[in-house]
């Protein structure tokens, strides 16, 4: 009988390359592969109860790692039904630590397996923890768009012989596995190539294989410090930290502290907001810092904004005193609205951007918290965003709105904005 195995990648072999993406007619540039796990439209019961699940929830937890032993270890995620196991979602952690997983809606047992002879290879008699215990795993129930947290797999030794993955769902065979490469609240600069266009593209066009090797995070371009009031900027469509370095490097760094949330653009906006929740309460869990500012820009600020309305109370993060939206298509568009009627693949987030999506509607109905103060800037050249950057729901909640002669991108290098940003913060946080 053939062993089984699976390799691990490093991140240099595995390739996040620029998409070549072709405009044709249609909407056919919203088009992506196959491989990357989504469909235009939610999965719905209702329609076909044999339908494929496509990837649109997180499990999030932490590896344990009793012996400490400097190996990797592959976090499995097995979706199960029909008598079933399949493979659906994974990450890969060094020693222990924090791992993020992408899967789809479903019912799922946790392994872990490690590389304890350090061959690169995962093999089925190196199981070393299951979430729950060997007698019953723990079964983790999944919905469309929910983020689940909290999850603990402690491991121990190699122990096959206590440990069986589910039988009809092996390792498969040859598979490459990604090793997640960054954490919530690490400190990377701003010019790291994890920032580079290309993964940013990959992260809208392939969120599944952005996931495996970076999560969603929230990262730092310094060491934390006590005395500055952190800023978090949370970049749009294809964006990055990258995007900033024109604020960032006429901000006063010696007020104020720089932050970056850097997440696959192309997962539900939804979702996102929950990510965002989640990375920021354990920062502010482990800093402790009383004020914050959000800088958020395009669909950014829709993040925020559900972020904002969904998460924010006087009870939790109430620190957040300050949010600034620059160019947000607040109604959302109607091409989104149109590709969810078309039978193609296309990306998870353009779910939530219809105009007439329940992501839009809830958002843009619900109010902010009250000790959240909100500006608007947004371009008068801008043809992408347009009016839908002044919608009443949202210019009504803000305390005000500032147009400025720049389009959609420029409005992030634009002098006249970067004073208004400084002017507004500096009266804000006084």
């Amino acid at each position: 009988m053939k062993n089984r195995r699976s390799h691990i990648s490093s991140p240099g072999v595995w390739c996040i390359l620029a998409l070549a993406l072709s405009i044709i007619t249609g909407c056919n540039y919203l088009s992506i592969p196959a491989t990357d796990d989504v469909l235009a439209r939610p999965y719905t019961r209702k329609e076909n109860a044999n339908a494929p699940v496509f990837n649109s929830a997180v499990i999030k937890g932490m590896v344990l790692s009793a012996d400490r032993v400097n190996a990797a270890t592959l976090i499995a995620a097995y979706r199960l039904g029909n008598g079933n196991a399949e493979l659906t979602g994974y990450s890969v952690v060094s020693i222990g630590g924090p791992f993020m997983i992408y899967v789809p809606e479903g019912r799922y047992h946790l392994y872990a397996l490690t590389d304890y002879d350090a061959d690169g290879i995962f093999e089925r008699h190196e199981i070393s923890g299951v979430c729950g215990t060997s007698a019953s795993p723990l079964e983790l129930h999944v919905r469309e768009g929910q983020l689940i947290t909290g999850i603990s797999i402690r491991t121990a030794k190699a122990n096959g012989k206590a440990l069986k993955l589910p039988a009809s769902g092996p390792i498969p065979e040859g598979q490459n596995f990604v090793k997640q490469v960054t954490h919530n609240g690490q400190i990377l600069k701003i010019y790291s190539d994890v920032y580079s266009p290309e993964n940013a593209q990959t992260g809208y066009w392939h969120p599944s294989s952005f996931m495996k090797a970076f999560g969603a995070h929230i990262y730092f371009g310094e060491e934390y410090h006590p005395k500055k009031i952190p800023v978090l900027f949370v970049h749009g469509t294809e964006g990055s930290p990258h995007h900033w370095i024109y604020l960032w490097m006429r901000m006063d760094r010696t007020r104020y502290q720089p932050l970056f949330f850097y997440y696959p653009s192309g997962i539900r906006l939804s979702l996102a907001a929950a990510l965002l929740d989640e990375e920021l309460h354990e920062l502010h869990q482990k800093f402790g810092f009383q004020k914050m500012v959000i800088i958020a820009h395009s669909v950014g600020g829709l993040t925020t904004r559900a972020f904002l309305c969904r998460y924010v109370s006087e009870s939790r993060h109430s620190f957040v005193k300050l949010f600034i939206s620059l160019a947000t298509p607040w109604s959302g568009f109607e091409m989104a609205d149109a590709s969810q009627r078309l039978p193609h693949k296309s990306i998870p987030a353009w779910v939530d951007l219809g105009t007439k999506s329940g992501f839009i509607q809830d958002t843009m109905n619900e109010k902010l918290p009250p000790h959240t103060h909100h500006y608007i800037l947004y371009g008068k050249n801008d043809k992408l965003s347009g009016d839908k950057a002044i919608d009443e729901r949202a210019v009504s909640c803000a305390v005000k709105a500032f147009g400025f002669d720049c389009t959609h991108d420029s409005i992030l290098s634009d002098r006249k904005v970067f004073a208004r940003i400084n002017a507004i913060v500096e009266k804000e946080l006084r």
